[in-house]
């Protein structure tokens, strides 16, 4: 007769083993790594549309500040909006337009607006202005 008996345990009943342990903490480890990774690019993603986004704003008040159609003229203007600088380069917008040549009361000049903020990072718009065909190139 048995005083003190154990219960008998089965092979399933013994808890994990050392490799078992150490199999899952690797994959806890990649899985981490990569939500960690996936985090990291969301934020720098983050702050390249951020910084894109300035510029952008930037562009647009640099171009609400241009001198009218007349006084811009051809050459280069230059300043700074919100600690970013802006650089405004202008020259006649060659094209074959149809019609007589004398017969337009506009004539196109294209501009290149170069904004670089101060980390560096820029953004260049090319557009197309309509200058009054009298005015001065």
């Amino acid at each position: 007769m048995r005083l003190c008996a154990r219960p008998r345990r089965s092979a399933s009943d013994r808890g994990f083993t050392l490799i078992e342990a150490l199999v899952a903490l690797s994959v806890l480890a990649a899985g981490l790594a990569a939500i960690g990774q996936l985090g990291f690019g969301t934020v720098a993603a983050a702050r390249r549309a951020e910084t894109r986004l300035l510029l952008t704003a930037t562009a647009r008040k640099a171009f609400t500040a241009l001198p009218g159609g007349q006084a811009l003229g051809g050459g280069a203007l230059t300043g700074e909006i919100d600690g970013a600088a802006w650089r405004l380069q202008s020259a006649p917008f060659l094209f074959a337009a149809p019609g007589a040549p004398g017969d337009r009361a506009w004539t196109p000049q294209a501009a290149r607006l170069v904004v670089t903020g101060p980390s560096g990072a820029r953004i260049v718009i090319d557009t197309v202005r309509l200058r009054p065909t009298g005015a001065a190139q």
